[in-house]
């Protein structure tokens, strides 16, 4: 597994605070580098290589420039609702990256100091799964892209659910409503796809891992490794 210079987490939520952005979308990254890691655990126990620490920080800053993508009547929408100092900061970052879509505004940012961690989160675009030069290759890539196809805002839900909102949310981002049916057309049996490659390993049910099931899972390790932790009970009354 190679070793990569990545931020701390603390460094990549302190960069979200440096950039602004609204609160439900540092949620929503949260939740995606939950299932994330949670997957990339999973293929780790099944003997594949994987740098969690590099899905986890992509994850946390997939969405850093989300907000490039939002129109001004979205801004509102945050909660809490943001300040003036936020939409100034938001206004001006737009400005700056104007030709840039959100993943790939992330990337220039981070490519000189985090060059993988840039590389993946450029690589989370919906269309990416098109592009041959861009296309997820790794599995950290593969991750963090499929993850972030499983949450709607905060909450983990199945693809198919997922997928069909993020059509009416994001319509406005294609040319035109026919043009969108036609790019989902292409993309979405991809990545149905990738899906079944992530899961094939594991042995589980995508539909089946769940925030529930992820916390039973993870509730479970742990009352499993503080059993394992304590010291083992001697009779000394028997000799």
């Amino acid at each position: 597994m190679k070793n990569y210079n990545l931020p701390t987490r603390s460094q990549c939520l302190n960069l979200m605070k440096r950039y602004h952005v609204p609160a439900h979308i540092r949620q929503h990254s949260l939740t995606v580098a939950k299932l994330a890691v949670f997957l990339a655990t999973k293929l780790r126990d099944k003997g594949i290589a994987i740098n969690i620490d590099l899905v986890d920080r992509a994850c946390l800053l997939h969405d850093l420039f989300r907000l490039f993508e939002f129109r001004e009547s979205d801004y509102d929408k945050s909660a809490p609702p943001p300040t003036e100092k936020d939409k100034e900061q938001w206004e001006h970052l737009r400005a700056e990256h104007k030709a840039l879509c959100h993943e790939d505004a992330a990337y220039e940012l981070l490519k000189q100091k985090y060059p993988a961690l840039a590389l993946t989160i450029k690589r989370h675009r919906y269309a990416a799964l098109l592009d041959e030069d861009d296309r997820p290759r790794t599995w950290e890539e593969k991750l963090v892209y499929y993850a972030d196809k499983r949450v709607m805002h905060d909450k983990i839900v199945p693809l198919k659910e997922r997928l069909e909102e993020a059509h009416k949310r994001n319509v406005h981002l294609h040319a035109s409503p026919a043009q969108s049916k036609l790019n989902a057309a292409k993309i979405d049996p991809l990545i149905f796809k990738l899906e079944k490659e992530i899961f094939a390993p594991i042995a589980l049910n995508p539909d089946d891992v769940t925030d529930e099931f992820i916390n039973s899972q993870v509730r479970s390790e742990t009352s499993q490794s503080l059993q394992n932790a304590r010291p083992e009970e001697t009779d000394v009354g028997n000799h």
